[in-house]
């Protein structure tokens, strides 16, 4: 490897590691006391700005809200990114012919960026999604991972940066791992699954042992040394884990012990199936269920059962036909807004007897059903068997489960 090559393979290896107070030194190390301002003294400079921006990527600062006006450059990290395009672009120019080393790493330096600013679009796109009041569509983002993938696979491939191409590698296969993981979620499929969860911590557990770990400080994170990107990488890998756990709890409790089932469950981001419990106690609900409403796959759930996922009690209620019908005829479950109706129905009783002369024997049915849509085709469902009113049936849920 040539002094050039390794100089370079060191910086982004240091840049790799979340070293960047290295990354600046070693830099400084190279730059010559006194000298001209040549194109690769123009190329050190800008490697010290890449370092900052890297910085700033790995600290999430492309969610900061930095706008556009009309006296002020914009100054977000998609921006820089941009920027630093166009100065590659004219530390290129100003060496042809001259230096095609330099020539080739403002190239792939360049290809690196391009992928930077896909990625950051990405993220982007499912912050607006989250806040949004619609349901995400995974296979819409699967796609878009996989075609990152699919566009850079070819990309920065110098050796000089391998680091770099090793850990962005790892960053694009998480994300595809988990949003392939939260489709095969949506068709309740649980191999495909599960092996996708662990495909995602394999890859994140790779990329954290690459870290040597600089002392940051990280706003919500200061008490973590590891870069605040990562962290809400394992922190979406945790919600996909604890949304598993949910939809397939009778499975995983039919292969334990209820005590180290809940156990288990108590370690996950969010214990979903113990908020049912709870709230379903608290609130004297009838029952809390997730059910589907027949139009996915479900290769693993037992068909007597079928289309409740999970339920606090765990029964069928008599309800069930009810509920199915309700949810098929109620458009507004399309949108994120809880849905609350209530019925009053008049039944025979099933012991009365129906000969001539006998008198027959009626009750009166009330319930109240409070319904939402948490994917396409799944729905949550409490059931209170009284009157309720919009604003006591819901009872403050959003912050008890």
């Amino acid at each position: 490897m040539e002094k050039e090559d390794e100089f370079l393979f060191t910086y982004f290896s240091y840049i790799s590691q979340q070293c960047f107070d290295k990354s600046k030194e070693h830099v400084e190390k190279e730059k010559p006391a006194k000298g001209p301002v040549t194109p690769y003294i123009t190329f050190l400079n800008f490697l010290q700005q890449l370092g900052v921006s890297e910085k700033n990527y790995m600290e999430i600062g492309f969610m900061h809200n930095k706008q556009k006006s009309f006296l002020r450059k914009d100054n977000s990290l998609r921006a820089t990114y941009d920027y630093m395009k166009n100065d590659l672009k004219k530390i290129e120019d100003s060496c042809k012919n001259q230096n095609r080393r330099l020539q080739n790493y403002c190239q792939n330096i360049t290809q690196f960026i391009n992928a930077r600013i896909n990625l950051v679009d990405l993220y982007d796109k499912m912050y607006k999604q989250a806040l949004s009041n619609k349901h995400m569509i995974y296979k819409d983002f699967l796609n878009e991972i996989e075609t990152i993938i699919q566009r850079h696979c070819l990309g920065f491939t110098d050796i000089t940066l391998t680091p770099m191409k090793a850990v962005f590698s790892l960053e694009c296969e998480v994300v595809q791992q988990l949003f392939k993981a939260m489709v095969e979620l949506q068709k309740l499929r649980f191999l495909p699954s599960l092996a996708l969860v662990h495909g995602a911590h394999a890859r994140l557990a790779a990329w954290e042992n690459r870290m040597q770990k600089e002392t940051w400080k990280l706003g919500l994170f200061k008490n973590s040394p590891l870069p605040t990107l990562f962290l809400w990488l394992q922190k979406l890998k945790g919600a996909v884990l604890s949304k598993f756990s949910l939809y397939f709890h009778d499975i995983l409790a039919n292969q334990t012990t209820p005590m180290d089932m809940r156990h288990l469950c108590s370690r996950l981001h969010q214990d979903f199936y113990q908020k049912m419990v709870t709230f379903q106690r608290k609130y004297e609900a009838a029952c809390v269920i997730l059910l589907s409403d027949n139009q996915v796959s479900c290769d693993t759930a037992d068909y007597d059962s079928f289309p409740i996922i999970v339920s606090y009690p765990p029964r069928s209620p008599p309800q069930l036909d009810i509920i199915l019908k309700m949810i098929s005829d109620t458009n507004e479950l399309l949108t994120l807004k809880p849905i609350t109706k209530f019925r009053s129905l008049v039944r025979t009783d099933s012991n009365s007897s129906f000969l001539e002369g006998v008198p027959q024997f009626y009750f009166q049915d009330q319930c109240t059903y409070c319904l939402t849509m948490v994917e396409p085709n799944i729905y949550f469902v409490i059931l209170f068997e009284s009157k309720k009113s919009e604003k006591d049936a819901w009872i403050d849920f959003s912050k008890n489960f």
